[in-house]
């Protein structure tokens, strides 16, 4: 696991509750027998209205005018080269994909890659990093009245509501579920036209 950048993410986060609250969300699900997929993007843009590179603090106003506030951490590089008035864009991306394994069950297991990157030394301040989760699960029981199945994965056992009859039709006990989550979070300037 790739955690020297993990620091990224928990710098972005500050970010992404005041953005979001104006943000333009984008989802889109696809389906076919054994897999299903779901995509979300969430887009958001700030105008910074004040940098104080003393304290290493960005005053931003999102598209509704609500104003906050952020300090940029030390591993933020190149702060000196914002200004007033750049728009700072947020992109959140987060993809779940669902696979229907027939036969497999028996080796469970979790696999968490993370990755990040920073501006290098004279570009503009920007940051990205993301997470992917795969998870192997065994489908310990199918029940058909309820329309659920338990599945035991690593660390926790679930029950789980299918709703879709056709998939559910295809899940037998004894199967696995392969479930790969993605996120991936990127956050800088807008370049001027």
């Amino acid at each position: 696991m790739k955690l020297k950048h993990a620091w990224i993410a928990g710098v972005l986060t500050l970010c992404v509750n005041p953005l979001i609250q104006a943000a333009e969300v984008t989802t889109n699900v696809a389906v076919t027998p054994g897999q299903a997929s779901l995509a979300e993007e969430v887009k958001a843009e700030a105008t910074v209205t004040a940098i104080d590179l003393a304290t290493r603090k960005v005053s931003l106003k999102n598209a509704e005018g609500k104003t906050f506030d952020l300090v940029a951490g030390e591993e933020v590089t190149n702060l000196q080269n914002l200004k007033v008035g750049d728009v700072v864009a947020l992109r959140y991306l987060q993809l779940l994909d669902l696979e229907l394994l027939k036969g497999t069950a028996g080796v469970r297991k979790r696999v968490v890659e993370v990755d990040g990157s920073k501006a290098a030394a004279g570009e503009q301040p920007g940051a990205g990093a993301g997470m992917q989760v795969t998870i192997y699960a065994d489908v310990i029981d199918v029940d058909k009245a309820q329309q659920t199945i338990r599945v035991k994965g690593v660390d926790d056992t679930l029950t789980l509501k299918v709703k879709d009859p056709a998939q559910f039709a295809l899940i037998a006990k004894g199967d696995q579920i392969k479930a790969v989550q993605t996120t991936a979070i990127a956050i800088g300037i807008v370049p001027k036209p």
